[in-house]
């Protein structure tokens, strides 16, 4: 049976934990240890029905224990990098605020949807549905929100994204400064 998971899935399984990583050796290592996990709880499986939807979790499992140990390897290694990471952890803190500072001040009818949208993950026929629109003016909705939400920060803040995350310098005016 794991022979058969393998010919079926590898290939997929692979290509999402590649564009998790962005590693091809590392991605085969961690679809290594997916399929040593596969075997080895392959008992637990209890629908054939859920099989796919339970190799993608293993997947993520395996992934997120990968950014564990890589944050715990990184932290015990490089002083440096940790006070690098506490920075971008500071920067995206300022982002956000900033951007809640912002969506605060579009229209109602933006402001609502994508709040509902990108801030609280709410599903588009979700909001359509709660607003009593359709589902293509939820979108273009969400799409204007964007575009408005964009030209405000950039008229507000100068930012950058670099290798560790965003970094912000706001001005006075809109709020967001420091």
């Amino acid at each position: 049976m794991i022979e058969s998971i393998w010919n079926n899935f590898h290939q997929q399984l692979f290509n999402f934990i590649q564009s998790k990583v962005n590693d091809h050796a590392l991605a085969e290592d961690i679809l290594q240890n997916v399929f040593i996990k596969v075997h080895s709880n392959i008992d637990s499986l209890t629908s054939a029905d859920k099989l796919q939807s339970w190799l993608y979790q293993i997947c993520r499992n395996a992934i997120i224990d990968y950014y564990r140990q890589k944050r715990l390897d990184i932290s015990d290694d490089d002083p440096d990098m940790f006070i690098a990471e506490n920075q971008n952890a500071y920067d995206r803190q300022q982002l956000n605020r900033c951007l809640r500072i912002l969506i605060a001040d579009l229209p109602e009818n933006s402001r609502d949807i994508l709040i509902d949208s990108e801030l609280e993950q709410v599903q588009q026929k979700t909001i359509a549905k709660n607003n009593g629109l359709s589902l293509a003016s939820v979108k273009s909705r969400i799409q204007r929100g964007r575009v408005q939400l964009k030209h405000k920060l950039q008229a507000c803040c100068d930012f950058e994204f670099k290798e560790g995350g965003p970094e912000l310098n706001c001005k006075n005016q809109c709020g967001c400064e420091r």
